[in-house]
């Protein structure tokens, strides 16, 4: 006989379902779907596993709180116990309850299932031998319990799961993979969990960690979070193989000192240079965060010396336009970097910066206070050439318009006061007050913006001896034109072609300043941005000057629906009238014409190229040259070849630069970059490695070799890495091959 019952939310007997209902379904979701364990898994749709899913029936508004049962057979006695017996089912909103037999009490209001106990929620399903719900007691306990999470491809067996009212979860004996339950390749067996959910933490004891059968890691006693909230305990080891350093172990301890602080204590191994300390600092408040890195090296094994790196940030927002950030670097010496980092980009740092900067910014006006100084790491910059301390800076800059017709007042001001390591040069201030007009207008398919400008600079130094110098006021005027046409028509393929010419002209009458100082400025490298710009040197202490000429052109083919760019292309020369007087070496510039600057970029599905060129017209040979090609079809398929020239430069630079990431079958992939310079015949960097990935776990393995300079000798810096990862646990060897690849490989991301 086929038995069916619907009880309205106001039955005695539904209240009770629904308690229980939600007391044994909370029993794995909480723990098992909590940051426990990272979400990092893919699902692989050839994995068998013994707990089947079926996503529990969905109720409309009005029958929420109804409970269908249904049976083979139901019986009450005497007593006021009623038992339902063969296929029972309990259904309720997201929630589905299927086992052999159930008996309920009505007078206790307790429920017992038995044989063959199966649970499905929205996002896991769990099978019991048995189970127990207690209305009066406000526990639950399952015993035989085999478990699988759809979402995080999580599994796992206990050998009882228990629940009582004060909202802690005990599992015995229990076991947990992403593997098949039947043989899985990793898991992580425990004798006793237990979990707060109030207190969002856990804790274990004797927890073995095995990989293929084989004890990976014993931990007799760990807690975990299973929320938001952070706990104090020992994070992923991190190893691996430097030539420099030796063989390499980092076991971090993560301190949650308070809800907004905390700090990671990570003791570095290092088998040639012995034993680093390395931490981390961070903090948030309502208006400010900040971190701070530091590493000590009490004696190194080779230089026999202490080592030490520390760098501070912090950013605060004092008010919605005032803010403030700090930024503070030191290393103990200059070969640092190229001893203790895997970064190419990192260990040719040659100065590190220390400022504190306070930003005030408005509708249409902009402040900026600025202190700033420098450690120069690299010795063979001589201390007069060294960067000159700001101490301090402050500018204002604003656009104010004036009229609604486009016409606006504009004002660059800065006075900065200069400081010197070498007591031997010139220190002093600058004062620079730069007032203008400009009046933009502009149509549907045009524009013109003149400009005029007044710049007034005025200097107090003194020379090493302290005596101060007379320096004559500079004065002078800048006026510029800019205008510029913008055509469209829409081709057969529906896409946009634009053609858009523009001019800018500029004059800045010459004025001697060989017997200003040089405090910060540089020649500009030559680009697209410096041929519409009203001064060639970057700094305040020379103003280029210019009669000049600038046309370029630009084209692009742009999607009419989606506005995406397929194509890019511009090119551009300054024509000059006038001889350039203005400059750093005392050589007058006297070409008719500068170089030519042509980029071009395209995008056509997978596909993206970009390409760049300065083209001097008089040796007719390129001066600088960039080119890359993109490849990306997914994060398994990459590939990129990039070249580089440079030869504005003493050093001339030519190199090029391949990289990719590329399936080998189904569970095998390779990767690899090769940064090679053809100017001088040798490796920049290589790095090759191949990874296995399977439906719970991967591992990857990588060979580095860098280029580095150590005490101003070439040498070569080999280094070795491995990341094991388990699935649903994250990595067990740290992250410094995903972090290497990054930086290494145009558009590598291990999510």
């Amino acid at each position: 006989m086929l038995c069916n019952a619907v009880f309205p939310s106001t039955h005695k007997k539904s209240v009770a379902l629904i308690s229980f209902a939600r007391t044994a379904c909370s029993i794995g979701l909480l723990f098992f779907s909590s940051s426990a364990f990272s979400q990092e898994n893919e699902s692989c749709s050839t994995l068998s596993d013994s707990v089947t899913y079926q996503a529990p029936p969905v109720f409309t508004e009005k029958d929420l709180g109804k409970i269908n049962i249904s049976a083979d057979q139901t019986r009450s006695d005497s007593q006021g116990t009623s038992t339902f017996q063969g296929n029972v089912v309990i259904e309720k909103h997201e929630l589905r309850i299927t086992a052999d037999k159930a008996a309920y009490n009505q007078n206790t209001e307790d429920i017992s299932i038995d044989g063959n106990v199966h649970v499905d929620t929205t996002n896991m399903a769990i099978d019991a031998d048995l189970g127990r719900l207690s209305k009066e007691k406000q526990s639950s306990f399952f015993e035989g319990v085999e478990f699988q999470i759809s979402k995080d491809n999580m599994r796992g067996k206990a050998a009882s799961i228990s629940a009582d009212k004060v909202g802690k979860t005990e599992l015995k004996k229990s076991s947990i993979t992403s593997c098949n339950l039947k043989d899985p390749d990793w898991r992580l067996d425990a004798d006793n969990i237990s979990l707060d959910h109030e207190e969002e933490y856990g804790s274990a004891e004797d927890v073995v960690l095995r990989f293929m059968e084989v004890p990976f890691l014993y931990v007799p006693y760990m807690e975990f979070p299973i929320g938001d909230r952070r706990r104090s305990g020992l994070l992923v080891p991190e190893i691996g193989y430097s030539s420099s350093r030796g063989t390499e172990l980092t076991v971090p301890w993560y301190w949650n000192i308070a809800p907004n602080h905390d700090a990671i204590l990570a003791p570095h191994l290092m088998g040639h240079r012995g034993t680093q300390l390395d931490t981390q600092y961070r903090f948030l408040t309502e208006n400010s965060h900040g971190q701070m890195d530091a590493a000590f090296l009490h004696k190194d094994k080779i230089t026999d010396e202490s080592r030490h790196q520390i760098q501070y940030q912090q950013h605060t927002k004092f008010t919605r336009d005032l803010n403030m950030d700090i930024d503070i670097q030191d290393v103990s010496d200059t070969d640092y970097f190229n001893d203790f980092s895997n970064n190419l980009s990192t260990s040719s740092t040659t100065h590190l910066k220390r400022e504190l900067t306070l930003n005030l910014n408005k509708q249409y006006w902009r402040s900026h206070l600025l202190a700033q100084t420098f450690e120069t790491l690299d010795t063979n910059i001589l201390n007069t050439d060294r960067p000159y301390r700001r101490l301090p800076q402050l500018t204002l800059n604003g656009d104010q318009p004036i009229t609604d017709s486009g016409l606006a007042f504009t004002l660059d001001t800065e006075l900065v006061t200069f400081d010197h390591e070498d007591d031997s040069v010139i220190t002093g201030s600058r004062f620079q007050l730069k007032p203008g007009l400009h009046w933009l207008s502009q149509g549907s398919f045009w524009f013109i913006d003149p400009a005029i400008k007044f710049s007034h600079t005025q200097y107090e130094i003194e020379d090493g001896n302290g005596i101060k110098q007379n320096i004559e006021d500079r004065n002078l005027s800048m006026t510029s034109l800019d205008a510029g046409l913008f055509f469209e028509r829409e081709l057969d393929n529906g896409l946009i072609h634009t053609l858009e010419p523009r001019i800018y002209y500029l004059n800045v009458p010459y004025r001697d300043q060989s017997l200003l100082p040089n405090f910060d400025t540089q020649e500009s490298t030559f680009s697209t941005a410096l041929l519409f710009r009203d001064n060639r040197f970057n700094g305040g202490d020379r103003i280029g000057d210019a009669n000049q000429l600038t046309l370029a052109l630009s084209s692009r083919l742009i999607d009419s629906e989606t506005g995406n760019e397929f194509l890019r292309a511009s090119i551009g020369q300054i024509s000059y009238f006038e001889d350039r007087q203005v400059s750093l070496t005392g050589i007058i510039e006297n070409d008719n014409t500068s170089d030519l600057i042509a980029e071009l970029a395209a995008k056509l599905n997978n596909w993206g190229m970009s390409a760049s060129t300065q083209w001097n017209t008089d040796k007719n040979q390129t001066q600088r040259g960039n080119f890359l090609l993109h490849y990306q079809s997914d994060s398994q398929h990459i590939f990129n070849l990039g070249l580089r020239s440079d030869r504005s430069i003493n050093d001339e630079i030519r190199q090029t630069d391949l990289s990719f990431m590329t399936p080998i079958n189904n569970e095998f992939s390779a990767f690899g970059r090769w940064n090679y310079s053809l100017e001088h015949d040798r490796d920049i960097e290589a790095i090759a490695g191949i990874s296995y990935d399977s439906c719970c776990w991967s591992v990857q393995f990588i060979a580095q070799r860098s280029l580095k300079y150590t005490n101003n000798i070439e040498e070569y810096d080999n280094a070795f890495m491995v990341q094991l990862v388990l699935k649903g646990l994250g990595s067990v060897s740290g992250n410094k091959v995903s972090d290497t690849l990054e930086h290494a490989i145009l558009g590598y991301n291990e999510d």
